[in-house]
């Protein structure tokens, strides 16, 4: 099983001197990859208790993960389809992997917040349509030129589109693995019918692997693909932080990875063998108010767990 951390994101102490140091430091310590998530805004009214004072935006955080380190993954969880044009992130993802030598992961959601979507003149009731069809186009987008796509959403006319990525498919096309980080049952569907990988995040294991199965079925049984790669995000607040875990983020019941190394080793354990492909430990909603030495010491705080992760 692979294990990765999220990236320095949230509040003022995510540094470009304590995001260097984190992501060179999760490579020389073996961990498998880095994740970003994607806020737009945080709107006031009504307030939400999640809300960070920074929040620095996914693409070019990577970029600047990928310049200081050489072999660790660069993903996504996740980017909000809401706020993004095809064409736009297919460039977006297809640079970030020419820079990174092919390392892009890009995991894709639809996000929750309405004023979001508003802000970006999009149809909040639409966005499970449009998201399938934003599949098939970031797909067309990184084929060989001159691509097209005709859509309900998305008009693309014939076109030459640059970058391509540098990874490639089991058909041996450019094209970069797209993880579905789609929670709703259409939305499992959806992952199951179109996507590389499934992924979830603030659930407990059980609850992970319940939904993980219905999706990994589907792939199999009705769409004809092979096993879904599973990714299991979850919310870690470190051995040094002395805050609690809340029971709720926002308006949701959330699950959370508290206490020594050696029980969180005992939640990797478990995550391998129930089947998880890719654990993601995210320590952010824990540290946004925090310090930057608090961020330079959690690499070393989790690294006990890579060996525990790879089954060594």
């Amino acid at each position: 099983m692979r294990i990765g951390l999220a990236l320095p994101q949230l509040g003022l102490a995510a540094t470009p001197r304590v995001i260097k140091r984190f992501a060179m430091d999760a490579e020389a310590a073996g961990f498998d990859s880095l994740w970003v998530h994607e806020r737009l805004f945080n709107p006031q009214h009504p307030p939400r208790l999640d809300s960070p004072g920074r929040d620095l935006s996914p693409m070019e955080l990577l970029s600047f993960a990928a310049a200081v380190t050489s072999k660790i993954k660069l993903g996504t969880s996740v980017i909000t389809l809401g706020y993004h044009r095809p064409i736009m992130l297919a460039k977006q993802a297809a640079t970030l992997d020419v820079l990174s030598e092919g390392r892009a992961i890009l995991g894709i959601g639809l996000g929750l917040n309405k004023e979001e979507y508003r802000q970006s003149d999009i149809d909040f009731h639409t966005r499970g349509k449009r998201s399938a069809e934003f599949i098939h186009a970031l797909r067309a987008c990184w084929k060989a030129d001159p691509v097209e796509f005709r859509g309900q959403f998305f008009d693309i006319p014939p076109a030459t589109t640059s970058p391509k990525p540098v990874q490639r498919n089991e058909a041996g096309e450019p094209a970069i693995p797209i993880i579905g980080g789609f929670s709703s049952k259409p939305g499992q569907r959806r992952t199951a019918e179109l996507c590389d990988g499934w992924q979830t995040a603030g659930k407990d294991l059980a609850t992970a692997m319940a939904d993980y199965e219905e999706a990994n079925r589907a792939a199999q049984e009705e769409f004809g693909r092979g096993r879904l790669p599973c990714y299991w995000r979850v919310w870690a607040i470190p051995p040094f932080s002395k805050r609690a875990a809340p029971k709720q983020l926002g308006d949701r019941i959330v699950a959370y990875w508290l206490g020594s190394i050696d029980e969180m080793a005992e939640q990797v354990q478990a995550a391998r063998e129930a089947g998880v492909d890719e654990v993601i430990m995210d320590s952010n909603r824990f540290l946004d108010d925090g310090t930057e030495d608090e961020w330079d010491r959690q690499v070393e705080g989790f690294s006990a767990l890579v060996k525990v992760a790879h089954g060594k």
